[in-house]
């Protein structure tokens, strides 16, 4: 099950489904920040307010609190929007916001509240990274299942099953390999690269799956996929807490060690997802 393998049949099975475009105001915000890491402001804001679904949901999440620095000061304007969640940052926000339209789509049950929880946990647990930023790890969280989209296109049954195999966070690849010849990741991986999409994320999305971290030779690259298996990680020792899963205590210990988080900051997390999230 070579990942070049899944990934050249996930290109052949995209090429039989639509795969979503991103929307020109995205597209020419993209373009913006890629040409400037400080770009002119009131372009940013022109392009933002032209489309008022995009400016509703960057006010809300500036009014996030993994995502706001904790300041209970309620964001009303784009303007204060843009300034809490920082210039830089704006750029996986905006694409996170239309992922997040995106995952809403009747045919996977459960995908977009799944891939949402991910995305607040991660951006919880890169508060403590040296690598991540907060506005990469909501990006990745919510993108790293992008690929049972394409599935669910592909597959009418899919889509039903979706929720059940969370919790096999290994043997569910298996099964999608098995089927089809390749993985949800690997059809995300080449989602995302058709988006431009950075090669951190990108690379993150194909291997949220792995079973051994520690193969993973680029040290960056493995804390980024550590960030995303521990917040399924909390997500079901959270979730299914009358359930233990030996599975879920194993991904927890070895992501614990790579992201060299302590106790105290993984209760700290915890506490955090707990109040946001269950």
């Amino acid at each position: 099950m070579s990942f070049k393998n899944q990934i050249d049949v996930a290109e052949q099975l995209l090429n039989k489904i639509e795969i979503p475009l991103l929307p020109k105001e995205v597209l020419d915000l993209q373009t913006l920040f890629n040409k400037s890491d400080m770009p002119d402001p009131q372009e940013v804001k022109r392009l933002i307010s032209s489309n008022p679904f995009l400016a509703g949901e960057l006010i809300c999440l500036a009014n996030l609190p993994t995502l706001s620095s904790r300041s209970h000061i309620q964001i009303k304007d784009i303007d204060s929007a843009i300034y809490r969640l920082g210039n830089k940052q704006l750029k996986n926000f905006i694409l996170s916001i239309y992922v997040k339209k995106l995952l809403n789509n009747p045919q996977i049950k459960g995908l977009s509240y799944h891939s949402q929880n991910i995305a607040i946990i991660s951006a919880e647990i890169a508060r403590f990274s040296r690598f991540m930023s907060v506005d990469e790890a909501y990006l990745l969280g919510l993108m790293h299942d992008i690929g049972s989209f394409a599935l669910s296109e592909l597959d009418n049954v899919y889509g039903q099953t979706f929720v059940g195999k969370l919790v096999d966070h290994y043997t569910s690849h298996k099964l999608e390999y098995a089927e089809f010849g390749t993985t949800h990741s690997a059809l995300g991986y080449v989602i995302a690269k058709s988006w431009r999409i950075s090669n951190f994320i990108s690379q993150s999305i194909l291997l949220h799956h792995e079973p051994n971290l520690h193969s993973i030779k680029n040290e960056k690259l493995r804390h980024y996929i550590a960030i995303i298996e521990m917040a399924h990680a909390i997500s079901i020792k959270q979730k299914h807490a009358k359930q233990p899963s030996a599975e879920a205590d194993s991904i927890y210990e070895e992501c614990q060690a790579i992201l060299e988080l302590s106790d105290e900051q993984l209760h700290d997390i915890q506490v955090s997802v707990k109040e946001l999230l269950f």
